[in-house]
């Protein structure tokens, strides 16, 4: 009788190497294969995750094991425990009540001593298992989150990484002056009347010849946030943003109310940095508010978003490719056209301008170099109030 394949599963966060060294990979691959040899289970596979949440489904070796499943080469997974699978319950319900099921897949927790190739009143459990180990997560992700904002109004700098020009010693910040030189030229540059275009090129030019690998970095958003960083008068803001849950990487933005601002040696003058983002905002670089067609307009060439530059008529609107790599060939537009040819389109179907109508009713837009092309949320002839 050929040999059940098995695969075993393991995975390490960075809280479990905080605090359980029994948790570790090492440890987890020897409980696993001395049960596997216990029971007559031949070990095909091994998949590991070190150093990875369980709130997140985005892990390299669960994914590979997923394909493997899908592939038909699996038949048995062991873990060591459910929190090692999945610390939302939601996803480890689904999983052990549908998923594996559907794929024939057996699924053995030693530690939770629950198998589902076998009925067993343990196996009833582990909805409540699943339930504590999302608890965790979420208690161990309030008090990291706690202890970050404690640090910070305790005037400790938090950040993962400092703004370009500043290094880090021990819990001071300096100023790194090889870098900080760079920051001034390019507010002496942009107060001369060069775009950030412009100097983006020329830093790019300038620090290739002189073997520098900072000329990596330089593209036209990279200017503009030097350009708007009060950092570089002194003023570094933390706790800009924070997650939307403890079971998600999207971040959200928090009103600046909300800013903490940690003093850093200043680089650039006050009078300069205010000069800078009065001529940011009067060149369309600074708005207080986005485009209301902002994430809606897309090259039709290579597929990238179209940056909108200016006021309402007047403004441009160019491939976000082109702007910073000059590697797209659509050249740009004036808003005033793309406006014209969407109030030409919303009124055949009777459609008054009103901005907060009109985005909602556009899907995207795609321009190339000789045409625009506007997809709807309904389909023509419809009742407007009918999106697809």
């Amino acid at each position: 009788m050929a040999a059940v394949a098995t695969a075993l599963y393991m995975r390490l966060s960075r809280e479990d190497k905080r605090t359980q060294e029994s948790e570790s990979i090492g440890n987890q691959r020897l409980l696993l294969r001395q049960y596997a040899e216990k029971h007559g289970l031949v070990v095909h596979y091994e998949y590991t995750d070190d150093g990875i949440s369980g709130t997140t489904q985005n892990r390299k070796g669960l994914q590979g094991l997923f394909q493997a499943i899908e592939a038909g080469l699996v038949q048995v997974v062991l873990i060591k425990d459910l929190s090692r699978l999945s610390r939302n319950y939601l996803h480890t319900g689904t999983l052990i009540e549908e998923w594996f099921p559907q794929h024939g897949v057996r699924l053995i927790s030693v530690d939770d001593n629950i198998d589902t190739g076998n009925i067993s009143p343990s196996n009833d459990m582990f909805a409540f298992r699943a339930v504590l180990d999302d608890w965790y997560a979420r208690d161990i992700s309030r008090k990291v989150r706690a202890a970050i904002a404690a640090k910070q109004c305790a005037g400790f700098c938090t950040c993962a990484s400092l703004p370009f020009g500043y290094d880090r010693y021990g819990q001071e910040v300096r100023v790194d002056h090889a870098k900080a030189n760079i920051i001034r030229q390019i507010y002496d540059s942009y107060e001369s009347g060069n775009s950030c275009c412009r100097i983006a090129s020329l830093l790019r030019v300038q620090l290739t010849k002189s073997a520098n690998t900072y000329y990596l970095l330089w593209n036209d958003a990279t200017i503009r946030r030097i350009l708007m960083n009060p950092a570089y008068i002194g003023r570094l803001q933390l706790h800009k943003t924070k997650k939307f849950s403890y079971k998600s990487c999207r971040k959200i933005s928090l009103p600046e109310s909300e800013y903490i601002t940690y003093p850093v040696p200043p680089i650039i003058t006050i009078s300069q940095f205010l000069k800078v983002q009065d001529l940011l905002f009067r060149n369309g670089h600074r708005r207080n508010h986005k485009h209301w067609l902002c994430g809606l307009v897309f090259c039709a060439a290579c597929g990238a978003p179209m940056h909108i530059s200016g006021d309402e008529m007047q403004g441009r609107i160019i491939c976000s490719t082109r702007k910073r790599f000059q590697s797209c060939t659509v050249p740009s537009l004036q808003c005033s056209v793309l406006l014209d040819e969407i109030k030409s389109v919303f009124k055949q179907d009777g459609i008054p301008f009103i901005k907060v109508n009109y985005r909602n009713l556009i899907k995207e837009i795609r321009i190339s170099s000789d045409t625009i092309l506007i997809r709807m949320k309904y389909k023509p002839g419809k009742s407007n109030n009918s999106p697809d």
